[in-house]
């Protein structure tokens, strides 16, 4: 009789079902242990995903008592088990080998969770999450084994194509083979997107100019490039890094007016604009967002690119709309000991960082007019991390504590982006969870979206919540 101990443990333990899917009909539970796809284990999150598309499959499963049970599974091609692991590599992690002089995982300060100073430069993570990686840490093999899978679009980090001046950037020799590769994955068809951390006086200027040609090569294969500031904190030099500037208003106006050149460039050449730069470098020097018709779809948010634009192109079509038609959202509230209930008052208070802050303050006479509500808008200074970090999900519940103290009373409401915390959880950077800034500061705390129709809908509960209150009274 076979039992788990023959096969050995392996990463691929079920930790969700897809409802209605071939493992929900199975019965397959969470917990369980896939040891054999086609009688051969699971290498990697790649491994499965291409082989699960066969239309006959035969799976051992090992369940959370280490029973096993073997499934025959005719299905249609290209049709998912709907089994979701733990780990969703299905093996471990690659960390990142490189000691890039701008990372911003070296500049934290001690003392955070051991999580945080984790660095991953995982192929893998580039498909499954939109992590963007360097291909330092790819063998030839692996990258053919990439380009074998066919998948798209991958996300990489470039900074430079300049061999030297890349080797340099990332602190690791490796680091001069990357033109070759992308090369080679857009003759295979793999679409790329790519991303450039800005530091001034090293990898902008005349070098974007010359990364922004070779890739220019590269048209057919593009998707889309971002091209983001570089961010330092105070713990630079505690930390014993190698010295580097930040962007002026007027040295991120001249990275604007390049950008610009080249849209121009790739537009005329392919009818797509291809190139942008992140919302801090317009925010930084002063000028317009350019207009969500510009950022043909959004291709790169997660880098702050376009988040201005699509934020206040979901307010107006809310107002357009009507507000009476957007649905509030379901948010888990925080309470201080002092707080008593949900908020009653009508006031409703925003803490957000110095970049968001002014972006926020457009919607507050409009939606005061609209709702009845008052709408408080804090900006904090990130003391963290230092003065200079002034986007919103770098904010700690320390920073937000310390400088709301007392100004918010505790029948009124804290509402803040979802983005301050960790994926998942209710925790921010400095390991203080919303409960803990709740008590903190005597007052119910909750969060919402980063979206402009998130913090609408946001808002619209807590009214909602306000009036069930004042009825029950």
């Amino acid at each position: 009789m076979e039992r788990l101990s023959d096969y050995g443990l392996t990463d691929a333990v079920v930790s969700g079902i897809v409802p209605g899917s071939i493992a929900e009909d199975l019965g397959i539970g969470r917990g369980s242990r896939l040891l054999r796809l086609n009688g051969v284990p699971v290498s990697d999150v790649f491994d499965y995903r291409t082989r699960e598309q066969d239309e006959n499959i035969l799976l051992l499963v090992a369940d959370p008592s280490g029973e096993l049970t073997e499934y025959e599974i005719e299905k249609d091609e290209d049709e998912d088990l709907g089994l979701e692991f733990e780990n969703p590599l299905l093996s471990a992690c690659e960390s990142c080998s490189n000691h890039c002089l701008f990372c911003f995982i070296d500049q934290l300060p001690p003392g955070l969770r051991p999580s945080l100073y984790f660095k991953d430069d995982d192929t893998r993570l580039s498909f499954l999450t939109g992590n963007y990686v360097t291909l330092t840490n790819m063998s030839d093999e692996e990258l053919d084994r990439i380009i074998s899978y066919h998948f798209s679009p991958l996300n990489i980090s470039v900074h430079s194509t300049d061999p030297l001046l890349r080797r340099r950037l990332l602190g690791n020799v490796r680091g001069d083979n990357l033109m070759p590769r992308l090369k080679k994955l857009a003759a295979a068809g793999i679409r790329l997107n790519a991303q450039f951390v800005l530091c001034p006086g090293l990898n902008d200027g005349p070098a974007l100019e010359r990364s922004l040609s070779d890739l220019f090569d590269l048209t057919a294969a593009l998707d889309s490039i971002a091209v983001v500031p570089v961010g330092l904190t105070r713990w630079r030099e505690y930390n014993k890094l190698v010295p580097l500037k930040g962007f002026t208003a007027e040295t991120a106006a001249v990275v604007l007016d390049q950008v610009e050149t080249w849209q121009q460039r790739f537009y005329e050449s392919c009818g797509r604009r291809i190139l942008y730069a992140s919302d801090e470098f317009f925010l930084l020097c002063g000028r317009e967002i350019p207009a969500p018709a510009t950022y043909e779809g959004y291709p790169q948010l997660e880098n702050g690119v376009g988040m201005v634009a699509l934020f206040r192109q979901e307010v107006e079509e809310a107002f357009a709309d009507g507000l009476e038609k957007l649905p509030a959202s379901t948010s888990r509230d925080f309470f201080g000991s002092r707080a008593k209930g949900h908020a009653l008052s009508t006031r409703v208070h925003i803490a957000t960082g110095v970049l968001a802050a002014p972006v926020i303050r457009e919607v507050k006479e409009r939606f005061e007019r609209a709702s009845g509500m008052e709408l408080k808008i804090h900006t904090i200074v990130n003391r963290f991390f230092g003065e200079s970090i002034t986007v919103a999900g770098l904010l700690t519940a320390t920073d937000i504590a310390l400088q709301l103290q007392e100004k918010i009373a505790e029948n009124e409401c804290l509402l803040l982006c979802d983005k301050m915390l960790r994926a998942n959880e209710d925790v921010f950077l400095d390991n203080l969870s919303l409960g803990d800034l709740a008590e903190r500061l005597g007052c119910p705390v909750t969060c919402c979206g980063e979206g402009g129709r998130d913090l609408l809908s946001a808002l619209l509960a807590i009214r909602q919540n306000r009036e069930r209150e004042k009825s029950a009274v």
